[in-house]
């Protein structure tokens, strides 16, 4: 990725990020409203439709530009059905690696992930809501 840009009101609050690929000294320059600074390219910018999120240590917010690490959790195999279709998948859990962050800042997703594909099919996470993501289609 060479650039990313968000801007997002949020709980009457705007967050934003702009961050860049500096290839000089090979890191993320990131200007958000949580963190402005460096950061290497090692993390996975925040979102669940590309599986590198489940490798990475540490993510950054598509959001403010934070930067949050994590433990990924296998849980296990399981069948799932989305839209009559159905999926082989490893369910893992994402986490925050510190636990004392406040709930509305901590991370605590469940991904699970198509091997055949290595497509992320379903997200769940409960904040202001029960969410649930699930992939429709795919090119």
């Amino acid at each position: 990725m060479i650039s990313f840009k968000s801007k997002t009101l949020q709980n009457k609050k705007e967050k934003f990020v702009n961050l860049t690929l500096n290839k000089e000294t090979k890191k993320f320059d990131i200007v958000g409203s949580s963190f402005s600074g460096e950061a290497p390219l090692e993390n996975a910018i925040g979102n669940w439709w590309s599986h590198k999120i489940l490798q990475a240590s540490s993510q950054i917010s598509p959001i403010s530009g934070s930067i949050k690490e994590q433990m990924v959790t296998f849980v296990g195999k399981e069948k799932i059905i989305i839209n009559s279709e159905e999926y082989e998948t490893d369910h893992f859990k994402l986490t925050s690696k510190d636990m004392t962050l406040t709930d509305d800042k901590r991370l605590n997703f469940d991904i699970w992930l198509d091997k055949k594909t290595s497509l992320i099919v379903k997200v769940t996470y409960q904040r202001m809501g029960n969410w649930e993501y699930r992939l429709k289609n795919y090119e």
